[in-house]
């Protein structure tokens, strides 16, 4: 349903958006135009509703007729596109689109869309491991209650005057949140004077929730709560009951499955704050949600060992590995592998298995069916109605952007940027308003499917070995298993691969090619009408498609990343002057050497040559005024002329290198929200014109600044150091680093770089030459600082990190530094990862020990510990290591530390003088 309302959609848009003249108003197909839209408008009404229906609750007729309107907004879109150079030169080429148009809208469905219910109402959250053990949880279980029992007694008695803690326990469906709060219940109630266990979920009666909630409480003892779910008494009055009965009593409740903040909002005004210790778990898969009601704890997937101990005792009734010979455990690891560790996946999965045990034909049918569709049956069903309830509870925009996911491999790493210009260069993504840019909306729909659960954000990784250089996401197998059905069955994304070909019609709309070469030849394709496709996709190593990229006349988005066009691209060039309507063109990674023709694609939004072996970009970009997005390879020479590309939203990579004019260009691009950009050998001029330009930018985000080589400018970057240029309010990342670290672009930490200036810095990347305290604490006060890099050429001090410090820190890294820093309680309340290196030598000079406070860091995951042993003596440098490993071995949240020594060739020992 929502593919069809996201058509009709983007039709509206681009109908809205058609450039019309006087002459064009007096055309005989100006009436037929008019009353086209007005229909549309009309259909794409209709679809909003039928969308918030449940699926089961819609007849045939209502899905037959979503498809025909689907299909015709496809049509007109179709029709756009093919007389966009011709201004209509076809007389009454909408009058048929409006006939069809004027039909649908006589026989739209007639039921009564108010009368059924909106949204799937859910009941308690899938509970995987029900009568199945604690699944794998054991080690959460205790962990959880540790953080809600942190000051309470030996015996579990309140300390005097502990006031109320709420634990909000946030994760994707099927983890096994509810049977989670559900064992650490039952562990703690008899600690509590009363306690209660009540579900949500959407849509809630909340006279009923708390109905039920009182009866637990009071364990049946009130007669007058009585059995019944019905409204004896109105919402206000069980209030009053629920808040008189807990008040001055230790009460431990669960409120499981909260999908809105309204709902929370109403139930935290029941709940007493008596400092009587009194406890609250809540479960959600909102992340934003969880971070209001409470202290959130993220419930993580399984372990491949826990994991894999389900996966037996679902299939076999035990968990004896024996039980599998080498053939069957490959491929049974390979399954657990590919169910990302979430429990109801693995029961659906093996559920599959339990029955077909000694067929190992069948066991591979089912690895090669995950990520796509998996046959039916009551646990996969059980599944697909878990993850459909979050997908139904979406705005219908959004269901648009999840599905489209389904264009991608699974366990495949997509690049969030690449997704949101993809997305906008789709129609999903419309104007906003108070000046947001598109990528700003769309940005702001990954973040909200993020918050949901619906997608796994993969952060970027700022290691010294790092591999992951942007935000990247991707779905676990049961949201793949899910949006792959649905896409396939509304004829969303049509795959070809070697196992299968997901082709529900013959009309094709967005093609998405993976497997060998072999795969794009196959008969499937040759029955297919490419005429309608807007989107290619083609992940290596299908790369044969290519050849024949002249059957697709309409094509809105080509995808070729990653694959190998080094001795094809002359292919790709002769049909460059074909794609008049491509609005994204992606060709990073693909070993190209040069780009033809670009020029005439003037509807082109988003250009991605990234890690391509071009040389020159050519100058014909220049011409296409619609550009909002330019990724290049380094070092990529720039001729003059990007200043007349104002359009400019998202300038990546570029370099000086042979471009000595481009930073004097970049003062006229004044829609940059992202500039990369390497100063080679930089001189005071460029500095200057640098900083020029960038007074001109006020709607920048993110700048990042390399400077390569060290023989130039001496000062490096202090203009952007003492204040010379202030940069815009709503900089949210920024980046300086040279080639190495002595020649640090950046002598201190520039003045600007404070709560008032830019208060919504949230990455910050950078070098200085020496770090001083008084750094760290500016740094300290950023409110919504998430991630911190600095790399400091010498440290003089000892840095202290005190209480209240890093709010909001997830991962902070002192890389290449002399001393370590000393964290006070209550410092970095939020930090996952640490990194930091000190020296042994210089930490005992200046009379230091070696406790820097980690165990203050509760939320800690990872700490990566570098010991730089130069001129310490051996029982020095022991005393050191003694030191992390303690610490490692005492972490209260049992963080994961790598400790790494170096230095021990230049250490002192006894016989030296």
């Amino acid at each position: 349903m929502e593919t069809a309302t996201a058509a009709t959609g983007i039709v509206l848009t681009r109908l809205a958006n058609l450039p019309s003249t006087k002459e064009d108003e007096k055309r005989e197909d100006a009436v037929d135009l008019l009353n086209l839209k007005a229909e549309l408008t009309s259909l794409h009404a209709a679809l909003r509703e039928l969308a918030d229906v449940p699926p089961d609750q819609l007849d045939g007729h209502a899905k037959a007729w979503a498809g025909d309107a689907r299909d015709l907004a496809y049509d007109v879109d179709d029709a756009i596109d093919n007389n966009a150079f011709a201004a209509r030169a076809e007389g009454g080429i909408f009058k048929n689109l409006l006939e069809r148009a004027t039909d649908l809208s006589r026989t739209r469905p007639t039921a009564a869309v108010g009368d059924v219910i909106r949204r799937p109402v859910a009941g308690v959250d899938a509970d995987p491991t029900e009568g199945k053990g604690s699944g794998g949880l054991d080690a959460a279980r205790d962990d959880l209650i540790k953080k809600l029992c942190a000051g309470d007694g030996d015996g579990g008695e309140a300390s005097e005057g502990r006031g109320l803690r709420v634990v909000a326990v946030v994760g994707s469906a099927g983890l096994g949140k509810t049977t989670l709060a559900k064992m650490v219940y039952d562990t703690l109630k008899p600690r509590f004077d009363c306690g209660a266990f009540v579900s949500v979920s959407v849509n809630p009666d909340m006279a009923v929730v708390f109905r039920r909630m009182l009866r637990q409480l009071d364990d049946g003892r009130n007669a007058r709560v009585g059995c019944s779910e019905e409204p004896k008494d109105d919402e206000g009055q069980i209030v009053d009951q629920l808040r008189e009965f807990l008040r001055d009593r230790r009460y431990l409740i669960v409120i499981d499955d909260i999908w809105e903040k309204p709902s929370w909002e109403m139930i935290k005004h029941v709940l007493v704050e008596n400092y009587c210790g009194s406890r609250i778990i809540t479960t959600t898969r909102n992340f934003s949600l969880a971070d209001q009601v409470g202290i959130p704890y993220e419930l993580k997937p399984l372990s491949l060992d826990n994991s894999k101990i389900l996966f037996l005792q679902r299939v076999f009734g035990h968990d004896n590995k024996s039980c599998l010979d080498d053939e069957f455990s490959e491929v049974a690891d390979k399954i657990i592998d590919k169910c990302d560790g979430v429990p109801i996946g693995i029961l659906a999965v093996a559920s599959l298995l339990a029955d077909k045990i000694g067929n190992k034909k069948e066991w591979y049918k089912v690895l090669d069916s995950i990520g796509s569709t998996l046959e039916n049956n009551p646990d996969v069903k059980n599944m697909r109605n878990a993850i459909s309830l979050g997908y139904y509870c979406l705005p219908v925009n959004l269901r648009a952007c999840l599905l489209y996911l389904s264009i991608f491999p699974e366990n495949y790493e997509v690049r969030r940027d690449r997704l949101i210009w993809r997305w906008i260069a789709e129609g999903f993504i419309h104007g906003g308003n108070q000046g947001e840019s598109l990528f700003e909306i769309g940005e702001s729909y990954f973040n909200e499917l993020v918050s949901r659960s619906m997608v796994q954000l993969l952060d970027i990784d700022y290691s010294a070995d790092g591999i992951r250089e942007e935000y990247c996401c991707r779905v676990n197998f049961s949201v793949m298993d899910l949006i792959s059905s649905l896409s396939s069955e509304e004829n969303f994304v049509t795959i070809l691969n070697n196992e299968q070909q997901t082709c529900p019609s013959n009309k094709v709309c967005r093609l998405s090619i993976r497997g060998s070469k072999e795969a794009i030849d196959t008969a499937n394709q040759a029955t297919l009408n490419m005429f309608q496709v807007r989107s290619l996709s083609v992940f290596s190593p299908a790369i044969g498609s290519i050849n024949n990229l002249s059957q697709f006349k309409v094509l809105h988005v080509l995808d070729l990343e990653g694959c190998d066009l080094s001795e094809s691209q002359h292919v790709l060039n002769n049909q460059f002057g074909s794609f008049l309507h491509l609005r994204y063109l992606g060709l990073r990674d693909t070993r190209i050497t040069e780009v033809q023709d670009i020029g005439k694609l003037q509807f082109l939004q988003t250009l991605d040559l990234a890690d391509t072996r071009i040389e020159e970009l050519p100058a014909t970009v220049f011409r296409l005024g619609k550009l909002m997005s330019l990724n290049v390879q380094y070092r990529t020479k720039i001729p003059r002329g990007i200043g007349n590309v104002v359009s400019l939203e998202e300038l990546s990579d570029i370099s000086t290198h042979d471009s000595p004019d481009l930073v004097k260009e970049l003062r006229n691009l004044t829609k940059l929200r992202v500039l990369k950009i390497t100063l080679y050998q930089p001189t005071q001029s460029t500095e200057e014109a640098l900083v020029e330009s960038l007074q001109n930018l006020n709607k920048l985000q993110d700048l990042h600044i390399y400077t390569a080589s060290g023989n130039g400018h001496k000062k490096l970057l202090d203009l952007l150091q003492d204040g010379t240029w202030t940069p815009p309010q709503r900089l949210r990342s920024f980046g300086a680093k040279g080639t190495y670290i002595s020649c640090s672009p950046l002598r201190l930490l520039p003045l600007w770089i404070n709560t008032s200036v830019v208060p919504h810095l949230t990455v910050l990347l950078i070098q200085v030459m020496e770090l001083r305290q008084v750094d760290v604490d500016v740094l300290g006060e950023l409110p919504v600082l998430e991630t911190l890099l600095v790399e400091p050429y010498e440290m003089k001090e000892s840095i202290v990190i005190g209480s209240g410090a890093f709010p909001c820190l997830k991962e902070c890294r002192f890389r290449n530094s002399d001393l370590g820093p000393v964290i006070r309680e209550g410092a970095m309340p939020r930090l996952r990862i640490i990194e930091f290196c000190f020296g042994v030598r210089q930490t005992k000079d200046l009379g230091n020990g070696f406790e820097f406070g980690l165990a203050n860091l509760g939320c800690l995951q990872e700490a990566t510990v570098y010991i730089k042993c130069h001129d310490a003596t051996e029982p020095e440098a022991e005393e050191a290591e003694v030191a992390m490993r303690r610490a490692a071995d005492t972490h209260p949240n049992h963080a994961n530390f790598d400790m790494n020594t170096f230095g021990e060739e230049l250490m002192r020992f006894d016989d030296d003088d």
